[in-house]
């Protein structure tokens, strides 16, 4: 809600709407709220703004700077209250001016304690009700935990740490162990809520289990009991994949990691219990698994879906030997989480992380433990939502290690992609450029966007500039090969990330107007990212910071990303063809153009600036994984999504701002052999609710977008059933939800 004290200003005309100006009306106007934010350091803020506001750039002083303007107030002081010790001793060491050296030696050096989440402490106290003992004796006080014979109860450090079992009457035992000495973890009528606050439920029981044996009688238990069984990871999908109320929820990790932000994951060595199967790496194959004709150079490495990003990015560059070509850049994420939803990859040569999949390990509906290698029938059991069954394992191809040679670089707006016409460039952003240099940047969005390794655009909201981070790589290790992020800078990231998730859910930020909280997230974002000196608006190759890191460091060269949650609508677009004058048939990378330039002008036409964050752009292959929405994308497919903070949704705004953004996309006057483009939303964002070409958006994937692939899906997974003894039936009553089943199976009520 806008303060009262800002109502009285005028919105700035559309020829204003810069970071630029918004950034001086901030520094304007800021004192109008120093009288009900007393313990908010204004003219501080002011001074940092007006610095960046005239390019005297440092990332690490204004991150000290922002730490100090709100440090004083109640909302920091609560979430600052809730790191753990060596946390806190090194933000006040930076804070108090210390060096990158200081910083890194204060602190624990160890692991991260934090205090168990609300939720947990809710469940406990329940628990504790029930059987009598003091909660100071079930709660997480160290490294360890106690609980009873059930497997009930208290969660590790960083979602690891050793336990044993509280008895309480009424639990049911699942067996993890052949001698049914161990039982597995499960939580009772405890509340559900995903990453992005888009999905919310109480499950009737939550497992968190370690063993393959632990599964299979969690799905012979829920079979006697006619349960729904639904996994979960560190829950970053925003549409309703997730277990239904009253059903089972499968944590691949303990719930007190799940639902704490901040995560130390990406600062803290990580405590990977040796007695869990579901978090292991290794550099082996199931039996009667061998490499495909042709990858003799690549080797199959097995990992549990319990294995986080993290873990898997230290393993590899630890080793340096080889690494997944492809992933997503946040490494709060399980395995499991990424291969769930099919849609993630990027670079035009790449397609998805499932296509590199070359077995599938899961629990059938029976609770039999099984195994999928051939490639026909991993086209639908690689990227299958957690239809087929609780998949424990994944194996991959993965390449020799390779190493990337970043040029990240921050060119005007206007030059990064292009418009088709001067006209698209809305009145603010407009500079003077000659017909020649926006046919050199048309040629240079093209070449990076069909040849480089990995290829992302950012647009952050006003911004004049696009940070444009695409690369390549070599085999060749180098001297000038390092470790980055650096420990200093990983922690830099992680704080930046905390510091964004205060900021955005503080009462200050929600006083200030759309066009406020676009800009002051705008210049975080962008004075963030490297090259992090002023740069003026060249492309030439000598305004840039070059990284030559090993490619999994690359891959994931933000880290604590999970700590600022984020609203997120995402497309894939289908690239088509265009016949040149050769009569060679083409990609017609127009169409990124248009989709870029459509939202830039959408974002001009909305004052109250639903896109508060950015629009970012990635370019990627097609799939051969029969339900993902770059299947059949023969030139390539572009990833475009709309990202934004929760207070555009509390304001009234996103939702809306979403149906034009959609109606945008899906309107694109492109066709393939004569049909119009299909265009589909990556699965895991947020697409439920939202109507496409005229029909409500399950209904569309069902009936348009996906018609004829679900029949295909649903073939070849009767074809895997007949041959390990289950029917689609089975799957579908085990396995399922309210949206999946009525998508896939046509079962159950129509919802829009």
């Amino acid at each position: 809600m806008v303060s009262s004290a800002l109502r009285q200003l005028p919105t700035p005309p559309l020829e204003n709407l810069t970071s630029h100006f918004i950034l001086g009306e901030l520094v304007d106007h800021l004192h109008l709220l120093q009288p009900d934010f007393l313990h908010v350091d204004i003219p501080k803020l002011k001074a940092h703004l007006w610095a960046i506001r005239n390019h005297n750039v440092d990332p690490v002083f204004h991150l000290r700077g922002f730490l100090q303007v709100f440090q004083e107030t109640s909302h920091f002081k609560e979430a600052f209250g809730m790191l753990d010790d060596g946390m806190k001793a090194q933000i006040k060491a930076f804070v108090e001016g210390g060096d990158a050296q200081a910083v890194v030696a204060t602190g624990t050096g160890g692991r991260s304690e934090l205090p168990v989440s609300p939720q947990g402490k809710h469940h406990f106290r329940e628990l504790i009700e029930r059987i009598g003992e003091k909660i100071e004796d079930v709660l997480h006080l160290g490294h360890h935990a106690k609980e009873g014979a059930n497997g009930v109860g208290a969660n590790g450090v960083n979602g690891h740490a050793k336990s044993e079992s509280v008895r309480a009457e009424g639990y049911p035992k699942i067996y993890e162990d052949k001698g049914e000495t161990k039982t597995m973890e499960v939580h009772s009528n405890t509340e559900f809520e995903n990453w992005g606050q888009t999905v919310k439920n109480t499950p009737k029981w939550t497992f968190v289990p370690k063993t393959i044996l632990g599964l299979s009688n969690l799905v012979k238990w829920a079979k006697a009991h006619d349960f729904q069984v639904r996994c979960g990871g560190y829950r970053h999908s925003w549409s309703d994949t997730f277990c239904e109320e009253k059903q089972i929820l499968v944590s691949l990790l303990n719930l007190h990691e799940v639902t704490k932000i901040p995560d130390p994951l990406s600062i803290r060595p990580e405590y990977v219990d040796p007695t869990n199967e579901l978090k292991v790496i290794q550099l082996a194959a199931p039996e009667g698994v061998t490499a495909r004709a042709g990858e003799s150079e690549k080797a199959l490495c097995r990992v549990g879906v319990s294995v986080t990003n993290e873990q898997f990015r230290r393993w590899a560059v630890a080793n340096d030997k080889w690494s997944l070509p492809v992933d997503v850049i946040l490494v709060e994420v399980t395995f499991g989480g990424v291969n769930g939803p099919i849609c993630h990859g990027a670079g035009h040569a790449h397609k998805t992380v499932n296509d590199y999949v070359r077995a599938i390990e899961y629990i059938d509906a029976n609770g039999t433990h099984q195994t999928i290698s051939d490639p026909a029938k991993l086209a639908a059991a690689a990227g299958c939502f957690g239809l087929l069954g609780i998949v424990t394992h994944i194996t991959f191809a993965l390449d020799p290690m390779s190493y990337a040679i970043m040029k990240p670089v921050k060119p005007d707006i206007c030059l990064a992609i292009p418009p088709l016409s001067r006209t698209d460039i809305p009145i603010a952003l407009r500079k003077t450029y000659s017909d020649g240099d926006f046919e050199a940047a048309r040629r240079d969005f093209v070449n990076r966007a069909e040849n480089d390794y990995y290829s992302e655009w950012f647009w952050f909201t006003y911004s004049q500039q696009a940070w444009v981070n695409t690369w390549n790589t070599t085999p060749i290790k180098t001297s000038s090969v390092k470790d980055y992020p650096s420990d200093f800078d990983t922690w830099c990231q992680w704080v930046q990330g905390w510091l964004g998730g205060v900021i955005t859910t503080s009462p200050l930020f929600n006083a200030f107007p759309g066009h406020w909280q676009s800009t002051l997230l705008s210049t975080m974002g962008m004075l963030n990212l490297p090259p992090t000196e002023f740069l003026d608006f060249s492309q030439d190759s000598n305004k840039t910071e070059v990284i030559n890191c090993a490619l999994p460091n690359a891959l994931h060269f933000r880290r604590g990303i999970q700590n600022m949650r984020v609203r997120d609508m995402e497309f894939q677009i289908p690239i088509p063809g265009k016949v040149d004058e050769h009569g060679v048939e083409k990609a017609d990378w127009s169409v990124v153009q248009r989709a870029w330039w459509d939202i830039i002008n959408l974002v001009y036409s909305e004052s109250d600036s639903p896109m508060r964050l950015t629009l970012e752009l990635r370019i990627m292959g097609g799939s051969d994984l029969i339900m993902a929405p770059q299947r059949g994308n023969k030139f390539g497919t572009a990833s475009i999504e709309v990202i934004s903070v929760p207070d555009a949704d509390s304001d009234g705004v996103w939702k809306s701002f979403l149906q034009k953004v959609a109606d945008l996309w899906m309107g694109l006057d492109y066709k393939i052999n004569g049909k119009p483009l299909n265009i589909r939303p990556h699965w895991a964002k947020e697409w439920d609710g939202i109507t496409f070409r005229g029909l409500p958006a399950r209904q569309y994937l069902k009936d348009v977008a996906y018609k004829d692939s679900i029949v295909e899906f649903k073939a070849v997974l009767a074809e895997i059933g007949k041959e390990q003894g289950w029917a689609l039936g089975d799957i579908q009553k085990r396995f399922g939800n309210e949206m999946w089943n009525w998508i896939v199976y046509d079962v159950g009520e129509k919802r829009v």
